[in-house]
Formats: structure tokens, sequence, C-alpha cells
């Protein structure tokens, strides 16, 4: 996704039908002679244009042991998200080469190879022999995943290094000691009537940690779990926003009621980073986010460690449980001149392999988390994270191209995946974090909003 928010959440987690012959979901194969990891290529030279999440960081120190195989060299040149993203569409829009591989938040995937700017990989995975097809092992990448990185008309656009979806997390004692009990698939209003009754002031204990500071990737990326729970959506199949129906205006006002009665006092100034902490630090007993936020609640210096219980994302009265699906995905510049170099490197550093390889130098806790389903049948990281049944079901059930109770124009799940949506969502996030915190008035917010939507789908054409 490309998002300052997943930016964050990776930072956060640092610190604490392809494949024709599938191969085990346990642990890993053993890989053939030939490989694309093993290939000889000595001499080849791979630039990586990255964003500096944890996950990548790991990824550029252990990429000595691919360059150790193959004679390969790969150099990463790491950024933030905003500015990498910047540096690697200058390069791809002109054809400069100076990458040979991006990666690509899941918003961003499907336009770059719909532009030109990256190369379908179906073909490559289809070239593989059947030898590297089963080492590779294509389908035990989560199902659900594919489509948020590839493109609607052109096939597979990006492998994914890490995936995630959202879920509910929880403090087990808390709850314990006040005899409540939190369902699987709990329901929005469930939940808010749970946190109200651990919300406590006085304790310095909030009952919900939900985002509330405005920006699309910032309270936008949640409230859309919520929208579509209630049954709103965006568009319909005309483009024409739907800001002002019933549904939409019961999904703003729940949100309201859930942020400023069970929330934090200054709720429109946290967002992912701040919510995570008041988690982290024991002062929040329910927390909605990212399923990869998880990691930190189970690290070894987590105060919270062991308190934690996790269900999935809640259901609304329009619609059943509705999740997110996102993530970072590896891609392949067209103006790469080395580009069966770089798919090489490609399924070695997604590969089970890696996986292991990780595990063996970080930790289990620390392997790439929602891209393959063995990592969450393998007992040893099941062993040390209690979310992992969780987080594999809340991955599965994930729908990136119907998420809406109706049918809608376009896919991306809680964020419209449309070049549009960043500047409405910011617009709209601004709008609604007003609404919440009492500078508007929910009808005159809705207009607002739907007013800005109106405008930017006719300058994007989509309506006249």
């Amino acid at each position: 996704m490309g998002l300052v928010l997943l930016s964050l959440m990776v930072l956060a987690v640092s610190f604490a039908g392809c494949g024709t012959n599938q191969g085990t979901n346990e642990g890993t194969t053993t890989a053939p002679a030939t490989t694309p990891a093993t290939q000889p290529a000595a001499g080849t030279e791979l630039v990586v244009a990255s964003v500096n999440n944890g996950p990548m960081v790991t990824m550029n120190e252990l990429s000595k042991k691919f360059t150790d195989e193959t004679g390969i060299k790969v150099t990463y040149v790491m950024l933030t998200e905003n500015d990498i993203r910047s540096k690697i569409q200058q390069d791809v829009a002109v054809g400069s080469g100076q990458f040979d591989l991006v990666t690509l938040g899941t918003n961003d995937i499907g336009t770059y190879l719909d532009n030109g700017w990256t190369v379908a990989l179906q073909p490559m995975f289809d070239k593989m022999s059947a030898e590297d097809k089963t080492w590779y092992d294509f389908d035990d990448l989560i199902e659900a995943n594919i489509p948020a990185y590839s493109s609607a008309s052109k096939g597979l656009a990006a492998v994914p290094l890490y995936g995630e979806s959202t879920m509910i997390m929880y403090r087990k004692d808390l709850f314990d000691a006040a005899g409540l009990t939190m369902p699987e698939e709990p329901t929005w209003e469930q939940i808010y009537e749970l946190a109200k009754k651990l919300h406590d002031p006085s304790k310095n204990m909030v009952g919900m940690a939900l985002r509330g500071k405005p920006g699309y990737g910032e309270n936008m990326y949640t409230f859309g779990a919520i929208l579509y729970g209630y049954g709103a959506q965006w568009f319909d199949m005309n483009w024409q926003p739907q800001l002002q129906t019933p549904e939409m205006k019961a999904a703003w006002e729940f949100y309201k009621k859930l942020e400023t009665e069970t929330g934090a006092k200054d709720v429109t100034s946290n967002g992912y980073t701040e919510t995570l902490n008041l988690m982290a630090s024991g002062n929040a007993a329910i927390y909605y986010d990212a399923t990869v936020s998880a990691a930190v609640f189970e690290a070894q210096d987590s105060p919270i460690k062991g308190k934690m219980g996790y269900a999935m994302s809640p259901a609304g009265p329009g619609k059943g449980n509705t999740q997110t699906i996102g993530g970072w995905g590896l891609a392949i510049t067209s103006s790469s001149k080395n580009q069966e170099a770089a798919f090489k490197y490609l399924t070695w550093v997604t590969s089970k392999d890696y996986v292991k390889l990780v595990a063996d130098t970080k930790g289990w806790i620390n392997v790439p988390s929602g891209a393959r389903t063995s990592t969450y049948t393998n007992p040893d990281y099941k062993a040390v994270a209690s979310f992992a049944d969780i987080t594999l079901k809340s991955l599965s059930g994930a729908s990136f191209n119907k998420q809406a109770v109706k049918e809608t124009p376009y896919t991306g799940n809680t964020l419209p995946n449309i070049p549009e949506y960043a500047s409405i969502g910011e617009q709209v996030g601004q709008i609604l974090a007003d609404y919440v915190s009492g500078g508007k008035t929910i009808d005159n917010a809705l207009a607002e909003s739907q007013k800005i939507a109106e405008q930017a789908m006719k300058d994007g054409g989509y309506i006249k």
C-alpha cells in the first residue's frame, strides 16, 4: 500500500494459480541446483529502490547471502516512503534504468504495470522449470493477496514481500479481571460496549485505541472498514459519490461515538504510531489496526507480552466482518537491463528458504509476515506468534476486489484503488476529524465531503 501508515507500521515492527507443482506447506524445500537463486551470473549488479521499512532493511542485510551463492551483487537505495515513491516514479516514468527492482505498495502495483513501468511476472514464472516451480512453491503464497499485487488486465505485477490485514487486539488480563469475553468475530457495536466498560481515564486507561488523525493513510485507513461494515461505499457503478447515504451517515455517527466515548482525549491527534504506543505502553484495552502490529506486543521486551488476545475485524449492521488487505511487493522495472538476474533475486527473497534464513538470523517473530501460508502453519512461528491463526484467517478472508455490499467500479479494499483517492481521502479525512472533534455537524460534513468527491470525479473525467 503506498501509504505513510504502512511505513510506520513496519518500522514499529522492526523494533520489536501460477506454480503448477506445489511443495510442502511446512518449513522449506531443498533448493535444486538450478533454482533462480543459484544459477551462475557472476559480475551482474542489481539496484533495488526500497522504502526503508524494517523488513526491507533486513533484506538488504541478508542479500550478501544471495551474492555469495550467485555472484550477483545487490545494492539498495533506501529512503522514506514518500521520498522513495517520488524517486521511483521519476526513474520508471522516463525509463532511465537506474533501478532493476522496486518496492511498491498495493495501491501502486497495478498502476505501474498498466503504465508499462514494470514487467508482467506471470510469463517469468511460467518459464521456470518443474524443479524450480517445486522449490519456489508459488501456491504457498496466500491466495487472497494475489489480486492486490496484480493488474486487472495484465496479471501479476509484483510478489508480496509482506502482507497485512486488520484485526482486533485486546488485553486478555483486563477482560478477565472485568469478567468480560471478546467474541472471536465481534460486531462493531460489541466492540463499543466492551471498550466503554473498560474505559477509565482516571486510571490512564482508554477503552479503544483507534486512529483519529486525519489523512487518507491514517483515519481513513481504519475508518474504511467501519464504512463498509455499515453497508456504505465510496462510489456507485456510475462513479457517482455516495457520501450522503443513510449507510454512510450511520458509519460516521458510530465512528464519532466510538472515538469520543471510549478513545483518548486528543483522539484526532493520534495516528498509527500514537495508537500503537498507547496500546504497547499498557494504556489501552482494545486496539484495532494492522495485523503486523501484533509482533510489537509479543516482542521479548514488551510490557504486555503474553497478556494479549486477538479477534477478527468486526462486522457492522450492513455487512459481515470487513478487514483490509495491503502490504509491500517487489517488482521488476521495464527499463532494467538485468531482468533475468532480477527475477532470480525476486524469487530468492520471497522464497520459503529466505523466511528460514530470517528466522535463523533474526528470530521467528521477525520473519516476513502475511505472505506465505507455510509461515502460519510452521510450529516454530506459532510458538512465538499467538496471533498467527487469526492473522491468517484475516488475510485469507479479505477481498481486494469486492469490499462493499453492493457492486463498485473500483477495487482496493478500504482505500479505493484509483489515483484520485489520495486527494479525496486527505480532504475527507480532515472533515471526518473536524466532525469528531465537534467542529462540524454530520450533515454539513457529509455534504462537504460529497462535493469534494464529485469535483474530483469530474476533474478525472469519471462523471460530467
